[in-house]
């Protein structure tokens, strides 16, 4: 619960709603909120006084401050003491929204309901009593232009309780809209801190003016800095109007489809300097040009009338194929590189820092048209920091360095935003159908190699690579594509399907996909005929198809015909404790015996276990106690569970041990040793053959146990084990707490467990 705490300082309020977006000098700060310096310097040092701000540096001028968490909390009280202030309950019947306090562009709005996105459309004239927004002279209601846009200030709304005034859960999506329903629902608020995109228009509506929510399809324009540059980069808000920013864009991006997007978006508008794989293009000749300009750089103090003999003579010689001093010291920056007239484009792939110095130098001396430039290295330059303030350049993607350029575009986790001159981060979907797939790019060969792209859109393919890059491409799928592409890219199709068509869509392909791609939709969602057959080859869907019948043993009379499906003849061996009578499903698993080790294990006592056991020798000579050789003792270790041999483990044991190729491969058995070994009378003396074994994890958990055979001999405290920390306090009389976090071999921590319960 947030304490009262209206702010009664207007510049105190302003600066920390400010310093909300990110820290400032306290010249930013004047500038940007139009305060003189000493109100702005003095709104500061009482903030310092009650710890709302802190400064970077205490004694430097020219600091930077921050918000602390006290100051946020501040504001946020701030921001509760104002819809406290200003609703009376119930809300006008329809209303989305009220204004809280606004400054400037700088606004705090609470909402009835959550809006759509980070991109608020506000309306420009207040609800009337009758017919929410305003009728304009023409008597249309709603159109675009009685519109504008906003964006939200951090990632959600804060929601309150009016009655306790504490943060509470969003209210339910639908907006009442009768009185009545209004007093029926929770009396539950959101607070956000928005801005608006256009700072220097007019808006009427005041503090306390209740709006509706802006009906679906109407976009109202945006800034004219957002939408009259050269290039659309994508959509406002995820899903809002196109943006076409109107200067140069700083990105700082390092996820490789990201990055394809983006420069795809420019096409063949601008000269572009990158790898051509990001746009899907062959490696190309460089231009001779650039020659002269590496020579400037690795040679900074010939002349240039030497610089040009020398550049002169470097080409004749690379047309004529000479190598010399020169050509080899060429191919050491520009390695594997032909060399042309004119190019397309200028492709950096596999070039030095110092050859991509010397493009730039180039760009920069001889362009004529506009150009977009990759920096892929971690080294800053200054060809770079010339580039940046270079009115032709239209984007710059570097990572580790820092421009003045009015725009800048950076990705967390996935989501893209675009930094606008007055701090705004405006939230992007990159926008580019006719992304081309890069040259060296390869499809997924399993569901976990995929990474997904964040399209809204893609053209159609005429190639099964195409198909499946645009597939990948798309961030939640598109339904109308994969319906297209679902005869001849099967598999694309797939891939591009959406949660809610994939089971559909399953029934129709599965047999022309391999059956590992069923892993991207929810095993859940699949009906039980489906399931059963996915579940022959998946172990993830056997896993749930056991699930759903131990949760209801009916389904297998009320679906008889499945039980000649192998895996569900294993669900139902695996779940035997689950059924009074067992349905014949004996033969069906014996024709494809599934998850041998499990099904034997739980069907051990059983009667029947003498039919299942023909599906496994060496279970077959456990039960029937014939075990003669090393070979028979560690083909029963290796297949089949441990549980059912532990009373004969010291006798299986020594007869592996005693031959070196017995003990070679029994180093590679992962088995709970300890486990296994604690039960029984055996001394540490009868395993010092263990040490003559190779590396391995099977040498691990016996030379624990070896350990803690030797500390229970010795009356002392077991050290950390190997295969897990206190595997050696299994060979004690007491054992200890252990947390119950996992750290080592689950057998052996179970283990440890079931002894602490005792």
């Amino acid at each position: 619960m947030l304490h009262s705490g209206r702010i009664r300082s207007s510049h105190q309020r302003r600066i920390l709603d400010w310093l909300a977006d990110g820290g400032g000098t306290v010249t930013e700060i004047s500038k940007a909120l139009g305060l003189r310096m000493p109100h702005a310097s003095a709104a500061l040092k009482k903030l310092r006084k009650t710890n709302d701000v802190v400064r970077d540096d205490q004694h430097i001028r020219g600091s930077r401050y921050r918000l602390s968490s006290q100051g946020l909390n501040r504001l946020e009280a701030d921001g509760l003491e104002r819809l406290l202030g200003l609703v009376q309950w119930p809300p006008p019947p329809g209303a989305a929204g009220i204004i809280l306090g606004r400054d400037g562009p700088m606004l705090l709005l609470g909402y009835t309901s959550n809006p759509k996105g980070p991109l608020l459309g506000l309306p420009n004239r207040p609800m009337d009593d009758y017919s929410g927004v305003l009728r304009n002279s023409n008597g249309n209601k709603g159109e675009p232009h009685e519109w504008r846009w906003a964006v939200m200030r951090g990632d959600k709304p804060s929601w309150y309780d009016l009655e306790t005034h504490r943060l509470t859960s969003a209210p339910s999506e639908l907006v009442p809209t009768t009185l009545a329903a209004w007093m029926e629902s929770p009396k539950v608020m959101g607070v956000i801190r928005a801005r608006l995109l256009e700072e220097d228009t007019i808006w009427p509506l005041g503090v306390g003016s209740w709006f509706m929510e802006m009906p679906q399809g109407y976009w109202p324009e945006l800034p004219n800095d957002l939408r009259s540059g050269p290039i659309v980069i994508g959509r406002a808000g995820n899903t809002g109007p196109l943006v076409k920013p109107q200067g140069p864009i700083h990105a700082k991006l390092n996820r490789r489809l990201e990055l394809t997007q983006l420069l795809s978006s420019f096409g063949n508008d601008c000269l572009i300097i990158g790898d051509g794989s990001l746009i899907g293009r062959k490696k190309s000749p460089l231009p001779f040009d650039i020659i002269e300009h590496w020579l400037k750089k690795i040679h900074p103090r010939l002349s240039p009338v030497t610089i040009k003999e020398r550049a002169d003579k470097l080409i004749s010689n690379l047309k004529n194929q000479q190598s010399t001093a020169l050509t080899r010291r060429l191919l050491v920056d520009f390695p594997g590189r032909e060399w042309n007239s004119e190019v397309e484009y200028l492709d950096t792939t596999g070039l030095s820092l110092v050859a991509g110095e010397s493009i730039l130098s180039t760009v920069l001396a001889t362009s004529k048209k506009q150009f977009v430039v990759h920096w892929k290295w971690n080294e800053s330059s200054d060809e770079l920091y010339k580039v940046s303030t270079d009115e032709r350049c239209c984007l710059l993607i570097a990572q580790n360095f820092r421009s003045n350029m009015p725009f800048h575009l950076s990705s967390t986790n996935g989501q893209l935003k675009l930094q606008l001159p007055s701090r705004i981060h405006l939230p992007i979907k990159l926008e580019s159908s006719n992304l081309l797939r890069p040259e060296d790019w390869t499809p997924p060969g399993k569901p976990s190699d995929l990474e997904r792209g964040n399209m809204t859109t893609v053209i159609d393919a005429n190639e099964e690579l195409d198909a499946l890059w645009a597939a990948c491409s798309l961030a939640n799928g598109d339904d109308s594509w994969a319906d297209r592409h679902e005869r001849k890219f099967p598999l694309a199709s797939w891939i591009a399907s959406s949660e809610s068509s994939r089971v559909s869509r399953w029934r129709r392909i599965s047999k022309e996909v391999d059956v590992k791609w069923s892993t991207l939709c929810n095993l859940k969602d699949f009906d039980l005929v489906d399931l059963c057959d996915i579940a022959v080859s998946i172990d993830e869907a056997l896993d749930e198809l056991v699930n759903r019948i131990r949760a209801n043993p009916m389904l297998v009379h009320q679906k008889a015909e499945l039980v000649n499906n192998s895996a569900m003849a294993t669900a139902i061996l695996l779940s035997i404790q689950w059924f009074d009578e067992l349905p014949d499903v004996i033969t069906t698993w014996l024709k494809s015996p599934m998850r041998i080790k499990e099904v034997l294990r739980v069907c051990w006592e059983k009667s029947f276990v003498e039919q299942l056991i023909t599906s496994s020798p060496s279970h077959a000579r456990l039960y029937e106690g014939e075990i003669i050789s090393k070979e028979d003792a560690i083909s029963i270790m290796e297949e089949v569970h441990f549980d059912l041999w532990k009373d004969k483990a010291v006798d299986l044991l020594m007869l592996a041990l005693s031959t070196t190729s017995g003990r070679n491969r029994m180093a590679l058995i992962p088995l709970p040793w300890p486990v296994i070994l604690c039960q029984h009378s055996l001394k540490s003396s009868e395993l010092t053959l263990i040490h003559h074994m190779e590396n391995g994890p099977g040498t691990d958990s016996l030379l624990d146990s070896y350990d803690g055979l030797v500390a229970a001999e010795s009356n002392s405290l077991p050290g950390p084990g190997r295969t897990h920390p206190l595997s050696g306090w299994l060979f004690q009389q007491k054992t200890p707490l252990i947390e119950s976090n996992v750290t080592g071999d689950i057998e052996i921590h179970l283990a440890l467990h079931r002894r602490v319960q005792q």
